[in-house]
Order: structure tokens, then C-alpha cells, then sequence
């Protein structure tokens, strides 16, 4: 009888730990993207607040640290959560902000999207780009207080055309659809500020190769990133509040294999880094199609 006892003790606890991964899955934050507003007024444009948001939606569904609600229940949420404000007795949905079964809400809107030439021609030499470029104010919005936990500007730019005119030859390149991949750009940027601001890229293990708990979600092949090891936290004390921390920088890493759930990153200049290390993206080698995973190209001769 002991024996069963104690094998219905270890049967629990293996139960429970095998639980545990859909138990945390049920903490992760529930987030609602609210209508993406358009500042900029172009009747050439196509949707581009109904195509962004889609894209966000997207590309938070692929970073996975996030329960998402549908756009339509978001819709009705609101709606309900104002005429209750304005006619009811604010008790519906929690009453003043509170957004019922949401945690966070995002707004934004798009304030740049556009086109810019530019060129160079001398005698018989002439080239010519096309840059499309795009830029978004984003607000999370706590949902129980109506507090702006962050808000932040991501801006995209792409050479979208190019073109090269000697006096016997001519070359001409253009991406298909330059405004969907600037927006999808910006998108995964807006991504990215929004998941590292509740749960920061960090090193899952160090070595030779240091692998970081973001894959293709977040990062890509050729994006160098800062290594910084948080210190001891710095409080306010006349008003409590955290100030963060200090931080010792640890060095540079650049990213050379991205996987769905983690990406792989070696060190360019500095001294190893550990587990639990944070990490910022310094620079992003999808800012450019022209120079998507490309090194800057040696000068030979003299430097001006």
C-alpha cells in the first residue's frame, strides 16, 4: 500500500509537470489590436490601415507570447465598454477602462507613408532610386487603467527601384509591391517593440554561439544586436518608482541563424555573454532590400 501511495505521488507530480507548459501558456497576456488610424491622406494608397493592422495582427500571432482576441470581438468590446460608460451604471465590464478580458490594447497610426527619388548622373553615368518609406505612432494601452504603458515611432525603409544608365547600357530593378513589404516591415518592428517591452530579448545560453529566446518573429539573419547585463535596480525614493537598472555592456553579436522559436548569434566584438543577458537590436539587415545580409563592400584607395 506504501508503495502505491508513494507511486501515485510521483505520478502526480510528473502530471503536474507535464502540465505545467499549458498552465503558464494560460498567463500569457491577452492583447487586442484596435483600428489603425491614417493620418496621411492619399487616395492612390490602397487600405492601408485595414492591411497594416492585418499585418500586426500577423506578425504578433507569430512571436507567440501573446493570446490575441479577433478584430470583430475588439470592435464589440469597445462598444460596449462605451455605451455602458455613457447610459449604463459602470459596472458592466469592470466600468471606467476596464476592457473585459483584455490586458492590453493597441492603437496606432500610420503618419508617413510614401515615396522619395534620388540620383546621380554625370556625363554619360546616371543612376536612379526609389525609397519607399513608412512610419507608425503605436500606444499600448493598459486595459484596466487607460494608462499608456508605451508608445513609441517605428519607422521602415526599403530601396523599393533602382536604375543604372551608362551610354551603351541600361539596368532597371523594382520590388513588386513596395508599399505591402514596407508595411509589413514596419509591422514586425511594431512586433518587436511591443513583445520585448513585456518580455525583453534575452540570452537562453552562451558559448561560441550565444542562442536568444526570439527567432524569425522578431529577428533576421545579418541584424547585430547589444549585449548589456542588468545590475542593481535603481528606486525613486520620493516617488517609488523603479528607474531601471545599471548596465554593463557586454559587447555585439550578430545574428546568423533565425529558427520559428529562437535564433543563433556570434559574438563580434566584446567578452562572452551569459544566461540571462539582455539584448537590444542594435541595427536591422531587412532595413534595406539593397543590402538584405549584405557587408558593406571594401573601399580601395585612399579613405575620404
Amino acid at each position: 500500500m506504501l508503495k502505491l501511495r508513494a507511486f501515485a505521488v510521483v505520478f502526480g507530480l510528473v502530471a503536474m509537470s507535464l502540465q505545467s507548459p499549458s498552465v503558464l501558456a494560460q498567463d500569457l497576456p491577452i492583447v487586442g489590436i484596435s483600428t489603425i488610424k491614417e493620418t496621411v491622406n492619399d487616395s492612390r494608397r490602397y487600405a492601408k490601415g485595414n492591411n497594416f493592422q492585418a499585418m500586426l495582427e500577423t506578425q504578433m500571432a507569430k512571436v507567440g507570447r501573446f493570446k490575441l482576441i479577433e478584430r470583430s470581438r475588439v470592435d464589440e468590446i469597445l462598444a460596449e465598454q462605451g455605451l455602458n460608460n455613457e447610459v449604463g451604471d459602470g459596472q458592466t465590464a469592470g466600468g471606467g477602462f476596464n476592457v473585459a478580458g483584455v490586458d492590453y490594447l493597441v492603437y496606432g497610426s500610420i503618419t508617413k507613408l510614401g515615396q522619395t527619388k534620388g540620383g546621380v548622373a554625370t556625363g554619360q553615368f546616371a543612376t536612379a532610386n526609389l525609397i519607399t518609406e513608412m512610419a507608425v505612432d503605436i500606444r499600448v494601452v493598459d486595459a484596466s487603467t487607460g494608462e499608456i504603458r508605451r508608445a513609441e515611432t517605428a519607422e521602415a525603409k526599403i530601396k523599393s527601384a533602382g536604375a543604372m544608365q551608362t551610354k551603351g547600357f541600361a539596368s532597371v530593378n523594382a520590388d513588386a509591391d513596395p508599399l505591402a513589404d514596407v508595411q509589413r516591415l514596419a509591422a514586425k518592428q511594431v512586433a518587436a517593440l511591443i513583445a520585448t517591452s513585456i518580455f525583453p530579448i534575452e540570452v537562453v545560453r552562451g558559448g561560441d554561439t550565444v542562442y536568444l529566446n526570439y527567432g524569425t518573429s522578431i529577428l533576421d539573419v545579418g541584424d547585430v544586436v547589444t549585449v548589456f547585463r542588468p545590475g542593481e535596480e535603481l528606486i525613486d525614493e520620493a516617488t517609488g518608482l523603479n528607474l531601471g537598472s545599471e548596465e554593463e555592456l557586454i559587447g555585439e553579436l550578430e545574428v546568423f541563424e533565425t529558427t520559428a522559436k529562437f535564433s543563433k548569434a556570434r559574438f563580434s566584438s566584446g567578452s562572452p555573454a551569459s544566461r540571462g543577458d539582455l539584448v537590444r537590436i542594435k541595427t536591422k539587415a531587412s532595413a534595406s532590400n539593397g543590402n538584405k545580409g549584405k557587408a558593406p563592400q571594401q573601399k580601395r584607395g585612399r579613405s575620404i
